[in-house]
Parts: C-alpha cells; structure tokens; sequence
C-alpha cells in the first residue's frame, strides 16, 4: 500500500516538489557538484517516503557528507547500504571515509583487499588507493609502492605526483626499461599520443632487450592508431624473429601494415612466410586466407584461386571458411568460371545468415541470370528474398526481379502472416507493484533515468520468470523507454523476438519490430537531421549499427557515444558548425547527434545519396570509397560492394542498407528499391576527412 501512495504522488500532479523530485534535485545538484544545495535537500528530504530507493538516499547521502568534510555520517550511511545494490561501492567508500578520519592504517588495509577482491569489477579508484597505501609506507616500502602507482597507471591525475614523491625520497630515477611499461600501459589504454610521448624520452641507443621491446611496442601503438604504416610494418618485421611466443602475431601484423600501406606485394610475400614459418597458429591461417583476399580485391583473380584453395586445404575448420568460400566464389565468377564458382557458392548457400546463406543464394541466381537460365535465376532471388526479407541480398533480388518484369511484395509472397512471440499490446499495470518496477518508476519520477535503466538491466531476468511473458515484456520494454533507454528494448527484441523480424510489422510483430527499430532519441534526430539533409531513417540506421542506441559506448578505435563520432573529426564539424568542440560531450546525446548529423550527412551527399556508399564513407572514411569508386565504379553496386577491401565496411555497408530499407517500411510504408547502377561523379569537394 506504501508503494502505491507512493506512485500516486509521483505521477499525479501537485503543486510541491514529490519526495522523488526532490531526490533528483539533489543527484543533480551533487552532479553540478553543488554540495550544499545537495546536502541541504537532503536534510528535508524523508526517507522514508522513498521505501523502493532508500539506498539511493543513503548512497547520496553518504557522498555528499564525505566531500563536505563529515566522515562520521558518511560512514554511518555506508554502512546502512550493506546488503543493498551500492554494498560492494559502499566498501571502497568506508575505506575512503576511513582515510578521511585519519585511520590511515585501517584505510590501507582495506583498500588493499579490495584491490584484489574487486579487480574484475574495478569499482574503485585502484589507482588513488595504491597512492593512498604508498603514503602509508616509509623507507623501501614507500620507494616500491610509488613505484606502482608510477608505472602502474602512468595517466592516473596522482602519477605525476607518484613521481615527485619519488624523487623526495632519493629513489633513483626511472629506468628505460620502466619508461617502457609506462608506455606499453599506456598504449594499452588506447592512449597512444601518450604512449608515444613516452616512448620519445626512451635514448636511440638501449641494450638490445629492451631496443627489441620500445621497437616493438612503438610499431603496434603506430598500427593501432591507424598511423604511419609503412613504418609500423619495417619495425615489426624486423624485430619478429626474437618476440619469441609472440613472432607470429608480430610477423602478422607487420605484414597487415604494409597491406595498409599499399605494399600489397610485399604483405602477400609476408602473409606466406606466416604460414611457412608458423603454420599452427590462428595467425597463419588468417595469412593464409588474406593472401589470396588481397589478390582478389587487386582483381588478381587468377592469382587469387591457389592461395584460397590452400585456405581450405589447410584450414578447413578455420574461422576464415566462408570467406575463403565467397572470394573463390567470386574469382571464379569474375574470371566467368561458372561451374567452378557455383560450387563454392553453393557451399556457401548452406551456411546460415543472410550475410553468409544470403550471398551465396543471391550469386547464384546472378550465375544462373549470366547463363540465361530465367527461371532458375528468378527462383533464386525469390528464395533469397523469402528466406532473408529485407536483407542486403534480398533487396539486390528484388531489383533484379523488377529487371526481369516481376513485382514481388517485400517479403516474398503475397499474404504474409506476422510472427513471433506475444508481445501485449498494452501494459498490464497491475506489474507496477513488482519490486522492481516500483523501483525503477520511481528513479524515473526523479530523474534518474540512467539509474532506472541500469535497475531493469540487472532484474529482468527475474522479471520475465515471476509473470507472464508476452505481458512481462511489455512492461519491461515500457519502463525502459520511460527511462530513455533504447538499447536494452533493442537487444531484447533481437534476442527474443523469434522470427518477427522476418515477417510483416503488424500486431504483436510490429511491437517487436518498433523495439528492435526504435526512433531513438526522435526529438534530437529531427531538430538536427536537417544540418546534412539526411533522409528520414537513415540517422537512426547508422545509430543502430554504430551504438544500438548506446549512448556511453567508446570504441577500441576512440568513436564515441550514439552515432560514434571519432573526436578529431568531431574537432573539424565542430568548427563546420560554429560550436564549441568538446570531446567529453560526445557522450551527450544532443552534441553527439548535432555533429554527427552534419558529417554523416554531408557523407551521403558527397556520394550523391547512394545510401551503400555513404554509409561506407562514414565507416572508412570519404578517401577509400572515392578510390573504389574510381576503380569499380563502371560495375553495378552488388559487384563494387563486394569488392571493397576493407571487410568492416563492405559489411557495414549492407548492414546499413538493410536497416534503412527496414526503417522506411515501418514507419514511412515505403519499400526502398536499391539502385544497381552507380553514380560515379562524387562531389569533388574538400570533405575528404
């Protein structure tokens, strides 16, 4: 009953702040880091009125006290979280208010077990409680655990002062060889401008270990950020030979950077003496398919056959087996050896999905349209099409069926029944007084969506057991976009929907499509999809793919947030826009959708509206796709796809596509034609970055 007069409040309108509202005026005024307006809203604020979060208030409570300098309350409200959802950071924090009274032995002592017990988690500051433990120590001791810190976690704010405080107690200076795990670390964390300043207090001459280590290290912190190729390649091939267990990684990836660097020749040479030299590893038999992959996409078909073949001979359990299939498939289909590439095809064909099934269905109907077998082709595409609706191959059927004067419905027949799970059609809010709804509807009243979002996470397991499913679900996927959270509704429906998403968005179907197709964030997407002139859906189908609608996502190659814009690109839209740039916004959803809009937009542009080609100008960058279209340009889109190099792409492009065509269907009723014939005059402009 206490819940329900609770709710009652929080969602009937009066004309004072609810105990909810006021506990989301404190989170937010703790977060403007306001302590005082936090603190004294507290003070009024009864707890007691907030059963479903009372941890919340204690959690508040306690940090709020501890940063104004009142460790005794601090500590008496952690402890009150024992057994709740904050228990395992509320002990990181009594460490902490331990150090705040002075119990600096006591405070060491539990930080270091917590460092061990909690390093999975990594709740904690490990970094500020090494320091902490340091400055409990004297002598040897303190010189070892500064030490730590130091080198330990080289970007950590007390680093630098880690260091000072080694050099007040006479410790000798850092080592080359500890300028080297500073930078390995540092490189590790992805960052590696970092990492590289590091490296460059590193002498040019070093014992021979340690030259092998920095030469190393610099080459795959160069790789990794996508720089200097050619350089990272020489470096590792040159030292691969002593990396002991780790030559054939180092041997690999030299070759893959002077792949990258254009010295495809040269990265073939290498890929085979991977597989000469260490023929068991996983890196071999990656060598082995990519040196026949390269020949392909340099239109070396021939060239390309024997070291394919030698994949599969190899290798036939490899994770490379339908890639090798599908290249030969397609060298065979270039060189117009069609026996030879249905075979490979048709293996293909049998594999599920429709990026791996789908393709090799779809190529041979292309075979079977090329020898003049109509029939056979126009079953192919209908089978592609039926099996794999809406797919990337599926709309590449159906614009060869309009080819051939056939007119077939979007999923392949005329009638199609919905499918999939119940899902009902309204909330049952009955639900509302499980424990965990009311939790979460009351951190959504206050405002703390991303709490509530993360509440669902962790209970929606035991959710869907407690209650009917189909109406389980639909409170769950309610409360979730209540609390702005559309991954979770999306990976639900993926997960879940059976195979909804394979049949017409209507009744409980179209619910498990809107989920899994969320306008996500539709009232920032339609205020700033204007500034690329993006066409209605095709933000949400990049958001999709990019973040599935994830606002707090970092990639490993540094993109951030919902559409994940790389900051310096950010940088130059930025100023495009006339905005201040602000790498640590891009997590905003605003900020990231304002400039990711711009850019994703003038992409499309640049590549006059081929949706294939600026959704891979996006993921590539403009250069790659402007070079493929100068070199595939004459051929039609199904061909230029599948020979674009860079494997991420040439799938992100289709993936794109599909989620485009499936946007507009729901919600524009609209069925997206894809275009075979490519328009090969790219603006020619100065957005090349």
């Amino acid at each position: 009953m206490r819940a329900l007069v609770i709710l009652i409040a929080l969602f009937c309108g009066v004309a004072h702040a609810s105990p909810a509202e006021e506990l989301g005026a404190a989170y937010r005024a703790y977060d403007a880091n306001d302590l005082e307006t936090a603190r004294t809203t507290l003070a009024k604020l009864d707890a007691q009125k907030l059963g479903p979060v009372r941890d919340y208030v204690d959690w508040l409570r306690g940090m709020v006290a501890l940063r104004t300098g009142d460790p005794a309350t601090a500590q008496a409200a952690f402890e009150r979280l024992d057994g709740s959802r904050f228990a395992a950071e509320a002990r990181w924090r009594l460490a902490d208010v331990a150090w705040a009274k002075s119990d600096r032995a006591s405070a060491a002592a539990a930080y270091a077990k917590l460092i061990v017990a909690d390093k999975a988690a990594q709740l904690g500051d490990v970094g500020t409680a090494k320091f902490r433990i340091a400055e409990t120590k004297s002598g040897k001791a303190a010189i070892e655990a500064y030490r730590a810190v130091a080198l330990d976690h080289p970007s950590h704010p007390l680093a630098e002062r880690a260091l000072a405080r080694l050099a007040d107690l006479g410790a000798a200076k850092l080592t080359h060889a500890d300028r080297l795990e500073r930078a390995k670390r540092l490189s590790d964390a992805h960052l590696w401008d970092e990492a590289i300043s590091e490296f460059s207090l590193l002498p040019e001459k070093l014992p021979k270990d340690l030259a092998l280590q920095r030469d190393y290290w610099m080459a795959t912190t160069l790789f990794k950020m996508r720089r200097r190729y050619g350089e990272a390649g020489l470096k590792l091939l040159d030292v691969y030979q002593n990396m002991g267990g780790s030559a054939a990684e180092a041997m690999f990836h030299g070759a893959r950077a002077l792949s990258r660097a254009d010295k495809d020749d040269e990265a073939i040479r290498w890929y085979h003496k991977v597989v000469a030299q260490y023929p068991s590893t996983a890196w071999a038999q990656e060598a082995q398919y990519l040196a026949g992959w390269l020949e392909l996409n340099r239109g070396n078909y021939k060239q390309a056959i024997g070291p394919l073949e030698d994949s599969l001979q190899r290798y036939p359990k490899s994770k490379w087996v339908d890639d090798a299939l599908w290249s030969l498939g397609m060298a065979h289909y270039f060189l117009g050896e069609w026996d030879k590439s249905r075979v490979r095809l048709e293996a293909l064909a049998k594999r599920g999905g429709s990026l791996e099934g789908g393709k090799g269905m779809y190529w041979l109907a292309r075979i079977a349209q090329r020898l003049d077998k109509k029939d056979d082709a126009i079953a192919g595409y209908k089978a592609t099409i039926t099996r794999y609706p809406f797919s990337w191959y599926a709309l590449l059927s159906h614009t060869r069926l309009a080819g051939l004067g056939i007119e077939l419905p979007p999923f392949g027949v005329a009638d199609p029944k919905p499918r999939g799970p119940k899902l009902a059609a309204t909330v049952d809010e009955s639900l509302a007084s499980d424990a965990l709804i009311e939790r979460a509807d009351v951190l959504i009243a206050a405002g703390l969506v991303v709490d509530a979002g993360s509440e669902l996470a962790r209970g929606e397991v035991g959710f869907l057991k407690r209650h009917d499913r189909g109406k389980a679900f639909a409170m769950l996927l309610d409360r979730y976009r209540k609390a702005g959270n559309f991954n979770r509704p999306w990976m639900l429906a993926v997960s879940y929907s059976g195979n909804a998403l394979n049949g017409p968005p209507a009744d409980d179907a179209k619910r498990w499509w809107e989920n899994a197709y969320p306008r996500a964030y539709r009232e920032l997407i339609e205020k700033h999809q204007a500034l690329g002139k993006n066409p209605d859906g095709y933000l949400y189908s990049i958001m999709r793919k990019e973040s599935g609608f994830n606002a707090h996502v970092l990639s490993y190659a540094d993109a951030q947030g919902l559409l994940q814009m790389i900051p310096a690109t950010t940088r130059r839209v930025a100023k495009e826009l006339g905005v201040p740039y602000d790498a640590g916004r891009l997590y905003e959803p605003e900020y990231n959708i304002q400039t990711g809009s711009w850019y994703i937009g003038h992409m499309l542009q640049k590549f006059k509206g081929q949706v294939p080609l600026g959704a891979g100008s996006y993921n590539s960058g403009p250069r790659p796709v402007m070079r493929w279209i100068d070199q595939y340009g004459d051929r039609e889109i199904d061909e230029l796809v599948e020979l674009v190099p860079y494997t991420q792409t040439r799938e992100y492009m289709k993936k794109v596509t599909e989620n485009y065509a499936r946007y507009r269907y729901l919600y524009a009723n609209e069925v997206y034609k894809q275009p075979l014939i490519v328009d090969k005059q790219y603006l020619d402009d100065r957005l090349t970055y």
